[in-house]
Protein backbone atom coordinates (compact mmCIF):
# COMPACT_ATOMS: atom_id res chain seq x y z
CA UNK A 1 0.00 0.00 0.00
CA UNK A 2 1.24 3.35 -0.88
CA UNK A 3 0.63 6.73 0.68
CA UNK A 4 0.88 10.02 -1.05
CA UNK A 5 1.04 13.79 0.35
CA UNK A 6 -0.82 16.04 -1.19
CA UNK A 7 0.41 19.76 -0.47
CA UNK A 8 -1.53 21.58 -3.62
CA UNK A 9 -3.64 23.46 -0.81
CA UNK A 10 -0.72 24.94 1.05
CA UNK A 11 0.94 25.79 -2.01
CA UNK A 12 -2.20 27.62 -3.29
CA UNK A 13 -2.88 29.30 -0.41
CA UNK A 14 0.71 30.32 -0.49
CA UNK A 15 0.00 31.88 -3.97
CA UNK A 16 -3.45 33.59 -2.63
CA UNK A 17 -1.85 35.51 -0.64
CA UNK A 18 -1.49 35.75 3.58
CA UNK A 19 -4.88 36.85 4.06
CA UNK A 20 -6.22 34.02 2.05
CA UNK A 21 -3.70 31.51 4.24
CA UNK A 22 -5.37 33.05 7.41
CA UNK A 23 -9.09 32.65 6.81
CA UNK A 24 -8.32 28.88 5.40
CA UNK A 25 -6.21 28.27 8.75
CA UNK A 26 -8.97 30.25 10.65
CA UNK A 27 -11.85 28.34 9.16
CA UNK A 28 -10.60 24.83 9.62
CA UNK A 29 -9.94 24.70 13.24
CA UNK A 30 -7.60 27.80 13.78
CA UNK A 31 -10.66 29.58 15.85
CA UNK A 32 -10.78 27.64 18.78
CA UNK A 33 -7.02 28.69 19.21
CA UNK A 34 -8.19 32.17 19.06
CA UNK A 35 -11.08 31.93 20.93
CA UNK A 36 -8.86 30.38 24.04
CA UNK A 37 -6.55 33.08 23.86
CA UNK A 38 -8.77 35.97 23.75
CA UNK A 39 -10.95 34.11 26.65
CA UNK A 40 -7.38 33.66 28.58
CA UNK A 41 -6.29 37.79 28.10
CA UNK A 42 -9.57 38.85 28.80
CA UNK A 43 -9.65 37.17 31.78
CA UNK A 44 -6.26 38.59 32.86
CA UNK A 45 -7.61 42.43 32.58
CA UNK A 46 -10.56 41.26 34.30
CA UNK A 47 -8.65 39.51 36.89
CA UNK A 48 -6.21 42.98 37.37
CA UNK A 49 -9.33 45.10 37.74
CA UNK A 50 -10.82 43.03 40.76
CA UNK A 51 -7.12 43.52 42.14
CA UNK A 52 -6.60 47.11 41.84
CA UNK A 53 -10.36 47.79 42.98
CA UNK A 54 -9.96 45.02 46.42
CA UNK A 55 -6.49 47.09 47.30
CA UNK A 56 -8.34 50.37 47.08
CA UNK A 57 -10.45 48.65 49.39
CA UNK A 58 -7.68 49.02 52.38
CA UNK A 59 -6.30 51.82 53.66
CA UNK A 60 -2.59 52.21 54.73
CA UNK A 61 -0.94 54.72 57.24
CA UNK A 62 2.34 55.85 57.45
CA UNK A 63 4.11 55.78 61.25
CA UNK A 64 6.62 57.72 62.74
CA UNK A 65 9.28 55.71 65.34
CA UNK A 66 11.14 57.57 67.58
CA UNK A 67 13.49 55.92 69.94
CA UNK A 68 14.96 56.78 73.69
CA UNK A 69 18.14 58.16 72.63
CA UNK A 70 19.88 55.93 75.41
CA UNK A 71 18.66 52.35 74.26
CA UNK A 72 20.78 49.55 74.87
CA UNK A 73 18.85 47.31 72.12
CA UNK A 74 20.69 45.65 69.27
CA UNK A 75 19.10 44.77 66.22
CA UNK A 76 18.29 41.19 67.67
CA UNK A 77 15.03 43.46 69.43
CA UNK A 78 14.19 43.97 65.83
CA UNK A 79 14.56 40.34 64.57
CA UNK A 80 11.62 39.95 67.11
CA UNK A 81 9.75 42.63 66.27
CA UNK A 82 9.94 41.41 62.19
CA UNK A 83 9.07 37.66 63.90
CA UNK A 84 5.77 39.36 64.82
CA UNK A 85 4.75 40.82 62.01
CA UNK A 86 5.38 37.93 59.77
CA UNK A 87 1.75 37.15 61.62
CA UNK A 88 -0.72 38.77 59.05
CA UNK A 89 0.62 36.22 56.44
CA UNK A 90 -2.95 35.30 54.86
CA UNK A 91 -3.63 31.90 53.97
CA UNK A 92 -5.88 32.57 50.52
CA UNK A 93 -7.96 30.02 48.74
CA UNK A 94 -8.56 29.81 45.14
CA UNK A 95 -11.61 31.41 44.87
CA UNK A 96 -9.98 34.96 47.09
CA UNK A 97 -7.63 35.17 44.75
CA UNK A 98 -8.70 33.89 41.23
CA UNK A 99 -12.26 35.70 41.53
CA UNK A 100 -11.95 37.60 44.63
CA UNK A 101 -8.24 39.20 43.47
CA UNK A 102 -7.47 39.01 47.06
CA UNK A 103 -3.31 38.80 47.47
CA UNK A 104 -0.86 39.28 50.52
CA UNK A 105 -0.63 43.05 51.70
CA UNK A 106 2.85 43.83 52.77
CA UNK A 107 5.05 46.65 54.76
CA UNK A 108 7.05 49.26 54.09
CA UNK A 109 10.00 49.61 56.67
CA UNK A 110 11.51 53.15 55.65
CA UNK A 111 14.87 55.40 56.72
CA UNK A 112 14.55 58.74 54.95
CA UNK A 113 16.57 62.17 55.19
CA UNK A 114 14.71 65.40 54.39
CA UNK A 115 17.01 68.43 54.17
CA UNK A 116 19.26 66.16 56.93
CA UNK A 117 16.59 65.11 59.38
CA UNK A 118 16.46 61.40 59.87
CA UNK A 119 13.73 59.49 60.21
CA UNK A 120 12.13 55.63 60.30
CA UNK A 121 8.91 55.03 59.40
CA UNK A 122 6.63 52.13 59.16
CA UNK A 123 3.84 52.09 56.31
CA UNK A 124 1.00 49.68 57.15
CA UNK A 125 -2.28 48.39 56.30
CA UNK A 126 -4.61 50.04 59.03
CA UNK A 127 -6.25 46.97 60.37
CA UNK A 128 -2.80 45.27 60.72
CA UNK A 129 -1.34 48.54 63.30
CA UNK A 130 -2.17 47.21 66.60
CA UNK A 131 0.60 43.91 65.68
CA UNK A 132 3.19 46.48 64.48
CA UNK A 133 2.45 48.87 67.73
CA UNK A 134 2.54 45.99 70.07
CA UNK A 135 6.03 44.23 67.90
CA UNK A 136 7.53 47.85 68.68
CA UNK A 137 6.82 48.50 72.57
CA UNK A 138 7.48 44.93 73.32
CA UNK A 139 11.07 45.62 72.41
CA UNK A 140 11.06 49.44 73.00
CA UNK A 141 8.35 50.02 75.87
CA UNK A 142 9.63 54.12 75.68
CA UNK A 143 9.30 54.39 72.36
CA UNK A 144 7.28 56.99 70.56
CA UNK A 145 4.61 56.20 67.68
CA UNK A 146 3.16 58.62 66.32
CA UNK A 147 0.96 58.96 62.41
CA UNK A 148 1.44 61.44 60.31
CA UNK A 149 0.87 62.19 56.48
CA UNK A 150 2.82 60.73 53.89
CA UNK A 151 5.76 62.31 52.76
CA UNK A 152 5.85 61.54 49.13
CA UNK A 153 3.35 63.52 47.93
CA UNK A 154 5.64 66.71 48.47
CA UNK A 155 7.63 65.96 45.10
CA UNK A 156 6.70 65.81 41.28
CA UNK A 157 5.47 62.55 39.68
CA UNK A 158 7.07 63.45 36.37
CA UNK A 159 10.64 63.69 34.94
CA UNK A 160 12.33 66.15 33.90
CA UNK A 161 10.46 69.13 35.04
CA UNK A 162 11.93 72.73 36.05
CA UNK A 163 12.37 71.97 39.42
CA UNK A 164 13.95 68.64 40.66
CA UNK A 165 16.04 65.58 39.60
CA UNK A 166 15.96 62.60 41.07
CA UNK A 167 18.74 59.31 40.92
CA UNK A 168 17.38 56.11 42.18
CA UNK A 169 17.41 52.42 41.60
CA UNK A 170 16.53 49.11 42.86
CA UNK A 171 19.06 47.70 45.28
CA UNK A 172 19.35 43.55 44.50
CA UNK A 173 21.12 40.88 45.18
CA UNK A 174 24.24 39.72 43.22
CA UNK A 175 23.93 36.19 43.53
CA UNK A 176 20.48 34.50 44.13
CA UNK A 177 19.11 35.56 47.21
CA UNK A 178 19.49 31.71 48.84
CA UNK A 179 22.79 32.97 49.59
CA UNK A 180 22.87 35.05 53.21
CA UNK A 181 24.49 38.46 53.24
CA UNK A 182 26.60 40.07 55.88
CA UNK A 183 24.50 39.97 59.11
CA UNK A 184 24.91 41.98 62.19
CA UNK A 185 26.77 39.07 64.17
CA UNK A 186 29.16 39.62 61.81
CA UNK A 187 29.74 43.28 63.53
CA UNK A 188 30.17 42.47 66.90
CA UNK A 189 34.00 43.00 68.51
CA UNK A 190 34.15 41.02 71.69
CA UNK A 191 37.55 42.66 72.72
CA UNK A 192 36.36 45.87 71.79
CA UNK A 193 34.82 48.49 74.45
CA UNK A 194 31.92 49.53 72.05
CA UNK A 195 31.24 45.64 71.14
CA UNK A 196 28.84 46.39 68.81
CA UNK A 197 29.62 48.30 65.82
CA UNK A 198 26.66 49.61 64.51
CA UNK A 199 26.79 48.77 60.45
CA UNK A 200 23.95 51.40 60.27
CA UNK A 201 25.56 54.44 61.84
CA UNK A 202 27.21 54.91 58.66
CA UNK A 203 24.03 55.03 56.25
CA UNK A 204 22.41 57.58 59.12
CA UNK A 205 25.65 59.83 59.03
CA UNK A 206 25.77 60.29 55.12
CA UNK A 207 21.68 60.52 55.44
CA UNK A 208 22.50 63.57 57.93
CA UNK A 209 25.27 65.40 56.22
CA UNK A 210 23.17 66.01 52.74
CA UNK A 211 22.15 69.67 52.10
CA UNK A 212 19.05 71.82 52.64
CA UNK A 213 16.79 70.75 50.03
CA UNK A 214 18.15 67.70 49.56
CA UNK A 215 16.78 63.98 50.31
CA UNK A 216 17.26 60.88 50.19
CA UNK A 217 14.88 57.96 50.70
CA UNK A 218 15.59 53.75 51.29
CA UNK A 219 12.68 51.76 51.36
CA UNK A 220 12.22 47.86 51.90
CA UNK A 221 9.23 46.19 51.16
CA UNK A 222 8.53 43.40 53.57
CA UNK A 223 5.79 40.73 52.55
CA UNK A 224 5.08 37.54 54.77
CA UNK A 225 5.14 34.72 52.69
CA UNK A 226 4.90 30.88 53.48
CA UNK A 227 7.42 28.43 53.76
CA UNK A 228 8.16 27.31 50.08
CA UNK A 229 11.64 29.10 49.72
CA UNK A 230 13.32 26.56 52.06
CA UNK A 231 12.71 23.79 50.02
CA UNK A 232 14.56 25.93 47.15
CA UNK A 233 17.43 26.84 49.33
CA UNK A 234 18.07 23.50 50.72
CA UNK A 235 17.84 22.46 46.61
CA UNK A 236 20.89 24.35 46.42
CA UNK A 237 22.52 23.22 49.37
CA UNK A 238 22.46 19.69 48.23
CA UNK A 239 23.77 20.97 44.69
CA UNK A 240 26.98 22.15 46.51
CA UNK A 241 27.32 19.04 48.37
CA UNK A 242 26.66 16.79 45.48
CA UNK A 243 23.77 15.05 46.50
CA UNK A 244 20.15 15.11 45.15
CA UNK A 245 17.67 16.50 47.21
CA UNK A 246 15.13 13.76 48.27
CA UNK A 247 11.80 14.00 46.56
CA UNK A 248 8.33 13.09 48.04
CA UNK A 249 6.75 10.23 46.49
CA UNK A 250 3.75 11.14 43.95
CA UNK A 251 0.42 10.15 44.76
CA UNK A 252 0.55 7.73 41.47
CA UNK A 253 3.30 5.88 43.56
CA UNK A 254 1.37 5.73 46.81
CA UNK A 255 -1.49 4.46 45.12
CA UNK A 256 0.16 1.82 43.01
CA UNK A 257 3.04 0.84 44.92
CA UNK A 258 0.66 -1.59 47.14
CA UNK A 259 -0.93 -2.58 44.22
CA UNK A 260 2.70 -4.01 42.99
CA UNK A 261 3.60 -5.47 46.06
CA UNK A 262 0.12 -7.39 46.35
CA UNK A 263 0.76 -8.91 42.93
CA UNK A 264 4.16 -9.92 43.69
CA UNK A 265 3.01 -11.47 47.02
CA UNK A 266 0.52 -13.52 45.00
CA UNK A 267 2.70 -14.81 42.41
CA UNK A 268 4.83 -16.49 44.37
CA UNK A 269 8.23 -14.30 43.42
CA UNK A 270 11.16 -14.67 45.57
CA UNK A 271 13.50 -11.99 44.12
CA UNK A 272 11.21 -8.93 44.94
CA UNK A 273 11.10 -9.85 49.04
CA UNK A 274 14.72 -11.92 49.09
CA UNK A 275 14.96 -14.49 51.92
CA UNK A 276 17.48 -16.36 53.58
CA UNK A 277 20.97 -17.01 51.47
CA UNK A 278 19.12 -14.24 48.64
CA UNK A 279 19.11 -11.53 51.66
CA UNK A 280 22.71 -11.86 52.53
CA UNK A 281 24.09 -11.32 48.83
CA UNK A 282 25.55 -7.99 48.00
CA UNK A 283 23.33 -5.75 45.81
CA UNK A 284 24.88 -2.84 43.67
CA UNK A 285 24.96 0.23 45.08
CA UNK A 286 22.16 2.87 43.36
CA UNK A 287 24.02 5.88 42.25
CA UNK A 288 21.50 7.96 44.96
CA UNK A 289 22.91 5.91 47.98
CA UNK A 290 26.13 7.16 46.92
CA UNK A 291 28.81 8.68 49.47
CA UNK A 292 28.22 12.23 50.35
CA UNK A 293 30.95 14.58 48.19
CA UNK A 294 31.10 16.72 51.59
CA UNK A 295 34.18 15.23 52.49
CA UNK A 296 35.86 16.78 48.62
CA UNK A 297 34.38 19.81 49.32
CA UNK A 298 36.36 23.25 49.51
CA UNK A 299 36.53 24.91 53.15
CA UNK A 300 34.43 27.84 51.19
CA UNK A 301 31.46 25.46 50.34
CA UNK A 302 30.84 23.83 53.29
CA UNK A 303 30.64 27.29 54.39
CA UNK A 304 27.59 28.43 51.81
CA UNK A 305 26.53 25.13 53.05
CA UNK A 306 26.24 25.97 56.39
CA UNK A 307 25.23 29.67 55.95
CA UNK A 308 22.21 28.50 53.32
CA UNK A 309 20.81 26.40 55.68
CA UNK A 310 21.16 28.99 58.18
CA UNK A 311 19.20 31.49 56.54
CA UNK A 312 16.28 28.79 55.87
CA UNK A 313 16.33 28.00 59.07
CA UNK A 314 14.68 31.60 59.98
CA UNK A 315 11.33 33.10 59.15
CA UNK A 316 11.92 34.90 55.27
CA UNK A 317 10.20 37.59 53.72
CA UNK A 318 9.15 38.89 50.08
CA UNK A 319 11.59 41.45 50.41
CA UNK A 320 11.95 44.82 47.37
CA UNK A 321 14.16 47.36 48.34
CA UNK A 322 14.50 50.97 46.57
CA UNK A 323 16.49 53.83 46.90
CA UNK A 324 15.99 57.41 45.91
CA UNK A 325 17.87 60.67 45.70
CA UNK A 326 16.04 64.01 45.48
CA UNK A 327 17.26 67.27 44.96
CA UNK A 328 16.43 70.71 43.18
CA UNK A 329 18.22 71.28 39.73
CA UNK A 330 20.73 74.07 41.02
CA UNK A 331 21.83 71.64 43.94
CA UNK A 332 21.91 68.02 42.00
CA UNK A 333 25.01 66.24 42.87
CA UNK A 334 24.62 62.44 42.78
CA UNK A 335 28.00 61.47 42.66
CA UNK A 336 28.40 63.22 46.05
CA UNK A 337 25.43 61.20 48.09
CA UNK A 338 24.94 58.10 46.18
CA UNK A 339 28.23 57.23 46.44
CA UNK A 340 28.49 57.40 50.40
CA UNK A 341 24.68 55.72 50.95
CA UNK A 342 25.69 52.45 48.42
CA UNK A 343 29.42 52.96 50.17
CA UNK A 344 26.96 52.02 53.77
CA UNK A 345 24.95 49.41 52.16
CA UNK A 346 28.45 47.69 50.77
CA UNK A 347 29.30 46.82 54.25
CA UNK A 348 26.55 43.97 54.13
CA UNK A 349 28.51 42.72 51.06
CA UNK A 350 30.31 39.34 50.96
CA UNK A 351 32.50 38.42 48.65
CA UNK A 352 32.02 34.22 48.95
CA UNK A 353 28.24 34.80 49.71
CA UNK A 354 26.05 37.31 48.35
CA UNK A 355 26.06 40.99 48.09
CA UNK A 356 23.86 43.85 46.71
CA UNK A 357 24.06 45.93 43.50
CA UNK A 358 21.73 48.57 41.88
CA UNK A 359 19.49 46.84 39.20
CA UNK A 360 21.00 47.66 35.97
CA UNK A 361 17.32 47.64 34.37
CA UNK A 362 15.66 50.11 36.84
CA UNK A 363 18.98 52.43 37.63
CA UNK A 364 18.10 56.37 36.22
CA UNK A 365 21.56 56.69 34.77
CA UNK A 366 22.23 54.96 31.16
CA UNK A 367 25.06 55.15 29.37
CA UNK A 368 23.84 54.35 25.18
CA UNK A 369 20.91 54.53 22.58
CA UNK A 370 18.43 57.07 23.33
CA UNK A 371 19.26 58.29 26.76
CA UNK A 372 17.01 61.01 27.56
CA UNK A 373 13.69 59.19 26.65
CA UNK A 374 14.41 56.03 28.78
CA UNK A 375 16.33 57.91 31.35
CA UNK A 376 13.08 60.00 31.85
CA UNK A 377 10.67 56.53 31.48
CA UNK A 378 13.24 54.73 34.42
CA UNK A 379 12.68 57.85 37.01
CA UNK A 380 8.65 57.88 36.88
CA UNK A 381 8.50 54.20 37.01
CA UNK A 382 11.12 54.00 39.73
CA UNK A 383 9.34 56.30 41.33
CA UNK A 384 5.42 55.20 41.06
CA UNK A 385 6.88 52.07 42.12
CA UNK A 386 8.43 53.68 45.20
CA UNK A 387 5.00 56.00 45.86
CA UNK A 388 2.56 52.85 45.87
CA UNK A 389 5.04 50.72 47.61
CA UNK A 390 4.49 48.52 44.43
CA UNK A 391 5.68 44.61 44.50
CA UNK A 392 4.86 44.39 41.14
CA UNK A 393 7.07 47.22 38.97
CA UNK A 394 10.75 46.30 38.77
CA UNK A 395 12.66 43.60 39.62
CA UNK A 396 11.33 40.58 41.17
CA UNK A 397 11.26 40.21 44.40
CA UNK A 398 13.66 38.16 46.78
CA UNK A 399 13.97 36.38 49.80
CA UNK A 400 15.26 37.67 53.10
CA UNK A 401 14.94 36.53 56.41
CA UNK A 402 14.83 38.33 60.02
CA UNK A 403 18.48 38.26 60.55
CA UNK A 404 19.17 40.12 56.96
CA UNK A 405 16.37 42.36 57.21
CA UNK A 406 17.50 43.45 60.76
CA UNK A 407 20.47 44.24 59.86
CA UNK A 408 19.50 46.43 57.08
CA UNK A 409 16.93 48.15 59.04
CA UNK A 410 17.57 48.85 62.91
CA UNK A 411 16.70 51.44 65.12
CA UNK A 412 20.19 52.84 66.36
CA UNK A 413 22.01 52.19 69.62
CA UNK A 414 23.21 54.95 71.77
CA UNK A 415 26.41 55.29 70.34
CA UNK A 416 25.03 56.48 67.38
CA UNK A 417 25.53 60.39 67.02
CA UNK A 418 23.62 61.26 64.01
CA UNK A 419 22.94 64.90 64.66
CA UNK A 420 19.48 65.26 62.86
CA UNK A 421 18.61 61.73 63.95
CA UNK A 422 15.16 61.80 65.61
CA UNK A 423 14.68 59.98 69.14
CA UNK A 424 13.11 60.52 72.08
CA UNK A 425 14.95 62.61 74.99
CA UNK A 426 14.19 60.69 77.99
CA UNK A 427 12.33 57.22 79.13
CA UNK A 428 8.79 57.69 79.76
CA UNK A 429 9.19 55.85 82.77
CA UNK A 430 11.56 58.55 84.39
CA UNK A 431 10.62 61.90 84.49
CA UNK A 432 13.18 64.44 83.04
CA UNK A 433 15.46 66.38 85.67
CA UNK A 434 14.61 69.54 83.55
CA UNK A 435 10.83 69.63 84.54
CA UNK A 436 10.06 73.09 86.50
CA UNK A 437 9.09 72.98 89.61
CA UNK A 438 7.57 75.21 92.19
CA UNK A 439 8.82 76.01 95.62
CA UNK A 440 6.64 74.90 98.52
CA UNK A 441 7.95 77.37 100.80
CA UNK A 442 5.55 79.67 99.83
CA UNK A 443 1.47 79.56 99.20
CA UNK A 444 1.81 82.88 97.02
CA UNK A 445 0.12 81.19 93.43
CA UNK A 446 1.49 84.41 91.45
CA UNK A 447 5.05 84.01 92.72
CA UNK A 448 4.75 80.02 91.59
CA UNK A 449 3.31 80.78 88.37
CA UNK A 450 6.16 83.24 87.48
CA UNK A 451 8.93 80.97 88.93
CA UNK A 452 7.40 77.85 86.44
CA UNK A 453 7.25 80.40 83.83
CA UNK A 454 10.36 81.56 84.40
CA UNK A 455 12.08 78.07 84.17
CA UNK A 456 10.02 77.00 81.32
CA UNK A 457 11.76 80.01 79.34
CA UNK A 458 15.31 79.09 80.62
CA UNK A 459 18.05 77.56 77.83
CA UNK A 460 20.56 76.38 80.21
CA UNK A 461 18.67 72.75 80.45
CA UNK A 462 19.67 71.47 76.76
CA UNK A 463 16.42 70.79 75.69
CA UNK A 464 15.83 70.42 71.92
CA UNK A 465 13.07 72.05 71.38
CA UNK A 466 12.74 71.65 67.71
CA UNK A 467 13.71 68.13 67.74
CA UNK A 468 10.11 67.05 66.15
CA UNK A 469 10.97 68.46 62.48
CA UNK A 470 9.27 65.68 60.79
CA UNK A 471 6.04 65.47 62.99
CA UNK A 472 5.68 68.80 62.98
CA UNK A 473 5.21 69.10 58.94
CA UNK A 474 4.41 65.75 58.49
CA UNK A 475 1.84 65.08 61.57
CA UNK A 476 -1.92 64.48 60.67
CA UNK A 477 -3.82 67.78 61.44
CA UNK A 478 -7.44 66.26 61.03
CA UNK A 479 -7.66 65.23 64.65
CA UNK A 480 -7.89 61.36 63.59
CA UNK A 481 -4.88 60.66 66.17
CA UNK A 482 -6.53 61.80 69.92
CA UNK A 483 -3.59 61.49 72.58
CA UNK A 484 -4.97 60.05 75.74
CA UNK A 485 -4.60 63.55 78.42
CA UNK A 486 -5.93 61.82 81.09
CA UNK A 487 -3.51 58.86 81.72
CA UNK A 488 -3.68 57.17 85.11
CA UNK A 489 -7.79 58.31 85.66
CA UNK A 490 -10.15 54.97 85.50
CA UNK A 491 -11.98 54.79 82.12
CA UNK A 492 -15.37 56.35 82.06
CA UNK A 493 -17.09 53.35 80.88
CA UNK A 494 -16.54 51.54 84.00
CA UNK A 495 -19.74 50.68 86.08
CA UNK A 496 -20.66 52.69 88.83
CA UNK A 497 -22.87 52.20 91.92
Amino acid sequence: MEFYLDFTSIYLLGTNGPLAAFWYFFTHGGWIFFTIVFIYFSYIIWWQRQQGKWFDSNKFIMLAIDIPKDTEQTPKAVEQLFATVSGPHAQLNAKEVYLGGMFQLAYSFEIISIDGYVQFLIRTPSHWRDVVESAIYSQYPDAEITEVEDYVDTVPDEYPNETHNIWGAEVIPARSWVYPIRTYPYFEDPSAEEKFKDPIASLLETMSKIQRGEQVWFQIIVRPTGFDWVNKSMAEAYKIAGRKKPTKESWISRLLNPLVNLFFLSSGETWFWPTGAEAQRPTKPDKDDMPSMMLHLTPGEKDAIEAIENKASKIGFDCKIRLIYISPLEQYSAARVVSSVFGSIKQFNTLDLNAFKPDPKTKTKINYFFIKRREARRKMRLMAGYKGRSTVMGHNTFILNLEELASLWHFPSRYIKAPLLSRTEAKKAEPPTTLPYHDSKTDDKQVQSEGLRRQLYYTGFGVDIDNKEYEKEFKKKDGSVEPNTNKGAPPSNLPTE
